[in-house]
């Protein structure tokens, strides 16, 4: 609970702030990630499928340039054939995250209509990590890496993003988001790292992901 009350915190002291401006924006949107780890040790790591879905409030500093701070639960993780060397083996490991991007958006329209472009930092905060294998046409919930002990809860990433904004509030967007922290802690003994890799080791490996995104804002002009 505190891992959302914090962003939501975030958001709402950004929001305050910026209130006295004029054309502010609330809204709400959602989408599709296909997310995978980068990095080091991300040889034969492919990409899973997930989701986004969240709120954020957009606010003018100047002509067509604006500030989005957003709160987003965000569903990362990756995807392994040949788990431990075994070809009828398949790992899945899925990360759920609140995330928590500031975003400076250039708006290329009148009133923030039209084609934007999005830069900005990130903070992502762990909320859960569920790990599945799957050996030939059997599935089952692997408790091997349920907990997160291994792993750190706080990760500081980058993103950047294209789209378009239309006159009824609704907007289309794609937007990668990549990860300066790695997933795992360093030095530390990991049981499903270490399988995979051999080295008794967390892998070094931050988490990539690809979005594409719908969002629906209210308010402004």
């Amino acid at each position: 609970m505190k891992k959302i009350i914090l962003p939501l915190a975030l958001l709402a002291g950004v929001v305050g702030t910026a209130h006295a401006q004029t054309g502010i924006k609330y809204g709400v949107k959602g989408g599709y990630n296909l997310a995978t780890f980068s990095g080091k040790d991300s040889h034969g790591i492919e990409y899973k499928s997930g989701f986004t879905a969240g709120g954020f409030a957009n606010f003018g500093i100047a002509d067509n340039i604006s500030i989005q701070p957003e709160v987003l639960f965000s569903q990362k993780g990756a995807s392994i054939d040949n788990f431990q060397g075994r070809s009828d083996t398949r790992f899945k490991t899925t990360l759920s995250y609140i995330d928590v991007p500031v975003l400076f958006r250039l708006n290329t329209g009148e009133d923030g209509k039209g084609l934007f472009f999005e830069l900005g930092p990130q903070a992502s905060f762990l909320v859960r990590n569920r790990d599945f294998t799957q050996t030939g046409n059997t599935s089952t919930q692997s408790n091997e890496n349920t907990n997160s002990a291994d792993m750190n809860k706080t990760v500081i990433a980058y993103v950047g993003g294209v789209g378009y904004q239309l006159t009824s509030g609704l907007s289309l967007g794609v937007r990668y988001t990549g990860d300066f922290s790695q997933v795992y802690k360093q030095n530390a003994s990991a049981n499903y790292p270490g399988k995979v890799y051999g080295s008794g080791q967390n892998p070094n490996v931050h988490n990539s992901v690809f979005q594409l995104q719908a969002g629906y804002a209210f308010g402004g002009k």
